[in-house]
């Protein structure tokens, strides 16, 4: 697979069509497994919205990146991660996913955020996984580090794996009533949710 340098500092996706050439973003919800929650995206605005509901064993949306143009990945290797500028959210806990295979139900690097401003302007308490900046005016911003990820399949975390930062292949974002391992998401709750997101970028 054919790749492309990335550098630090670089804008990978933002909510306006002309950003849209490399990908864009399509949802992948619970239906996939049986469930009946349902979102939507659209890319002009950045704004996720949809219902989350446990029945049928449900609980999760997400919106997963189309594949990169003419098949091609990222060499991330000179970055620290990705940082997301976000809207909106309710303080809920979302999840950021880095893929970098392109089989469909495999590892998802996976970690962790609350859409709320950290006042502290530091690493945040929630198990130290992620980088979150001030709120401002132009949105939450939330930094990605891929050294703090945890390699997951369908929630449940999965040893011995190591991130491939010169091949990625994909981005997520999810919202699951599942943290890890069963465990419950403590920033969840069924309903109506809205998240809206302005910017990817590498740093």
């Amino acid at each position: 697979m054919c790749c492309i340098i990335c550098p630090q500092g670089e804008t990978l996706w933002t909510s306006s069509s002309s950003s849209q050439v490399f990908f864009g973003f399509a949802p992948l919800d619970d239906v996939v497994m049986g469930g009946a929650s349902s979102s939507t995206f659209d890319g002009n605005t950045g704004m996720w919205t949809g219902t989350v509901t446990d029945a049928n064993s449900g609980g999760f949306v997400g919106i997963r990146s189309t594949p990169f143009r003419d098949g091609l990945s990222l060499d991330m290797s000179d970055c620290n991660g990705v940082e997301l500028r976000l809207r909106k959210g309710d303080k809920r806990r979302f999840k950021f996913v880095v893929r970098d295979s392109t089989e469909f139900n495999g590892i998802c690097w996976t970690t962790p955020f609350d859409a709320v401003e950290n006042k502290g302007g530091g690493l945040s308490d929630i198990r130290e996984l992620f980088e979150q900046s001030r709120n401002s005016t132009n949105g939450i911003l939330i930094r990605i580090p891929f050294e703090k990820q945890i390699p997951t399949v369908f929630a449940n975390t999965v040893p011995g794996k190591t991130f491939d930062d010169e091949n990625v292949v994909g981005f997520q974002l999810a919202y699951s009533k599942f943290e890890y391992d069963g465990q419950l998401n403590n920033n969840f709750q069924l309903g109506d949710f809205a998240l809206q997101v302005l910017e990817l970028k590498s740093y």
